[in-house]
Formats: structure tokens, C-alpha cells, sequence
């Protein structure tokens, strides 16, 4: 995925490239897995949980999309 100077991004004006489905689910795992260890810090464990399930999916996700 792109990465853009920090609070720039894209000048404005121009269209933001597309974002494929592999890379889509990939970022959203990294975000799971983040606010998991968050969750886990304070205590929330079924909350981690839960948010570790939903990294497993993005994986399988991206883990499919890569296949394709």
C-alpha cells in the first residue's frame, strides 16, 4: 500500500489511487491486532478476543485475495 508524507497525502484535486482487496483487508489486520494488544493492556480480554477473531478473518481475507 502507498504511503504518503505525514498530513499530506494526495494533493488535493487528484484521485486517491484504488486500494485492492488484499491490501484492504492487510491494514485492516494490522488495525485488529493493534487494538487488541490495546484491549489487552486494560484488562478487556473478551474484547481481545473478539478482536483477534476479527484479525484471523482480515487474514483469511487477505491471505485470499492474494490467491486471486
Amino acid at each position: 500500500m502507498a504511503s504518503y508524507a505525514r498530513g499530506g497525502g494526495l494533493p488535493s484535486g487528484l484521485p486517491h489511487p484504488p486500494i485492492s482487496p488484499e491490501d484492504s483487508a492487510r491494514y485492516t489486520r494490522e488495525l485488529l491486532e493493534s487494538l487488541k494488544k490495546i484491549a489487552l493492556s486494560q484488562g478487556q480480554t473478551l474484547l481481545a478476543h473478539l478482536l483477534g477473531l476479527a484479525a484471523v478473518e482480515a487474514k483469511h481475507l487477505s491471505d485470499q485475495a492474494q490467491d486471486t
